[in-house]
């Protein structure tokens, strides 16, 4: 049983408890209060360690000294009852030792098993980060996709869903080599993370991105959008250095347009967009928001 408490609180709960355990005995003039007492030093060594101990050991002391003393003058006593005296002496140094090392051993372990449970979620909360987030990027993975889904899929708000492919990445890696072509992906999705924020995405491909924003206005979202385009990393193809450009289709639904449609339709018709943007000559923009 664990009982945090301040040493004053300690100091006065003890006393209270000894004061009504010799109320007790007094009163009910118990031929062998110190069985009852015992119990009160056990319990407040258990509760508060060795300030409950201490305490509440010299209040029973406190009282076999009455007790056991002739005429009830704390300094006399007969042959036997002062082997009482110090029988009683002992048991309660022992009792307060014992019970206050057992309590502060248990503090310590909790305290122990406070800090590794602590750690372990903080580990916990590190593999889970890597888990959903994708290395090369910094952004979202699709298994973070898959955790995000029904918060998306049921939220009562508008969404505005856009899907981008950056163009010609085959003859970037071919040209360029795959150093060239990891370092464009990364590339992208910083400016994803800057413009649209890490919460909102995702790495759903090789070289495909989808990003989610709930509650957006259409001058908002195109205005990021404009912002993300003005930054395009360069490739080197046959000596050139190469502007990145991008293919991108997106869909907005709001209680006018699309408000029947569930999310996985809105992936849906954001991808055709984007293949709609390549098959019309690439670096393009495709979508509607109503």
């Amino acid at each position: 049983m664990q009982i945090r408490a301040n040493t004053n609180l300690k100091i006065i709960t003890s006393i209270f408890v000894m004061s009504m355990l010799i109320l007790l005995v007094f009163q009910g003039k118990v031929p062998n209060p110190n069985m009852i007492l015992v119990t009160g030093v056990i319990l407040c060594s258990a509760l508060f360690g060795y300030v409950g101990g201490i305490i509440s050991g010299l209040a029973m002391l406190f009282y076999t000294l009455y007790f056991f003393s002739t005429g009830h003058n704390f300094i006399t006593f007969t042959g036997e009852n002062l082997q009482k005296v110090i029988v009683t002496l002992i048991g309660v140094t022992a009792d307060v030792l014992l019970v206050s090392k057992l309590k502060e051993t248990e503090i310590v372990a909790f305290k122990e098993i406070q800090n590794l449970t602590e750690k372990l979620q903080e580990e916990n909360k590190k593999l889970q980060e890597i888990s959903t987030i994708d290395s090369l990027t910094g952004i979202k993975n699709r298994f973070a996709l898959r955790n995000d889904y029904p918060d998306y899929d049921n939220a009562d708000s508008d969404i505005t869903v856009m899907m981008l492919d950056l163009d010609n990445f085959k003859l970037i890696n071919d040209y360029s080599g795959h150093g060239d072509g990891d370092r464009i992906i990364s590339e992208t999705g910083r400016l994803l993370r800057e413009n649209f924020g890490v919460e909102n995405s995702y790495r759903y491909g090789g070289d495909e991105f989808l990003v989610v924003i709930p509650k957006i206005s259409e001058q908002e979202f195109l205005g990021r959008v404009n912002n993300f385009l003005k930054v395009r990393p360069k490739h080197k193809v046959n000596g050139k250095f190469v502007e990145t450009s991008y293919s991108i289709g997106y869909v907005h639904k709001n209680e006018n347009e699309n408000r029947d449609k569930a999310l996985r339709e809105l992936f849906a018709i954001a991808d055709e967009r984007m293949y709609q943007a390549k098959r019309s000559g690439k670096n393009k923009v495709v979508g509607n928001y109503a």
